[in-house]
């Protein structure tokens, strides 16, 4: 769902690749009317999946501050980060869990993190891999949530 005309949208993700604890985060910025603002991959070095969740969150944060927006709304598919964030004092900031479905993009920032050397990376202009995500995003299209039964 877009935001309010002047909220940035945040989305971020986290990544971890169990066999070698390598992690990872992406991140993107989105207007109100879902035109892409700037976006991250972070290639993180090793540590636990919260720990990329909240680095994501992080950078994400960070980015929308240093674009001059103070009415921030963040998206992430990790419950457990988002119970630990309280919005910060300076500026309103709203933190929702979303499915990672609808969080595709930062999904795959994220991922592309570990074609990288450890240290963050800023796209001031979308990505080529992310082309289709961004366009079904902005069309709306919805993405099917598989659940094991």
């Amino acid at each position: 769902m877009a935001p309010f005309p002047g909220v940035c949208k945040v989305n971020t993700d986290g990544s971890r690749i169990n066999s070698s604890c390598l992690i990872g985060a992406g991140g993107l910025l989105r207007d109100s009317c879902g035109n892409w603002i700037k976006g991250f991959s972070a290639n993180l070095g090793y540590g636990s999946i919260i720990e990329a969740e909240l680095w994501g969150i992080f950078w994400g944060l960070n980015m929308a501050w240093d674009a001059g927006f103070r009415i921030v709304e963040i998206e992430c598919d990790a419950t457990s980060a988002v119970a630990l964030l309280k919005s910060p004092i300076d500026w309103c900031c709203s933190v929702k869990h979303i499915f990672r479905e609808q969080n595709c993009a930062a999904d795959a920032l994220a991922v592309k993190s570990y074609d990288f050397d450890p240290g963050l990376y800023v796209f001031l202009e979308a990505p080529a891999f992310l082309s289709e995500i961004l366009a079904a995003d902005v069309r709306g299209v919805a993405r099917p949530r598989l659940v094991s039964v």
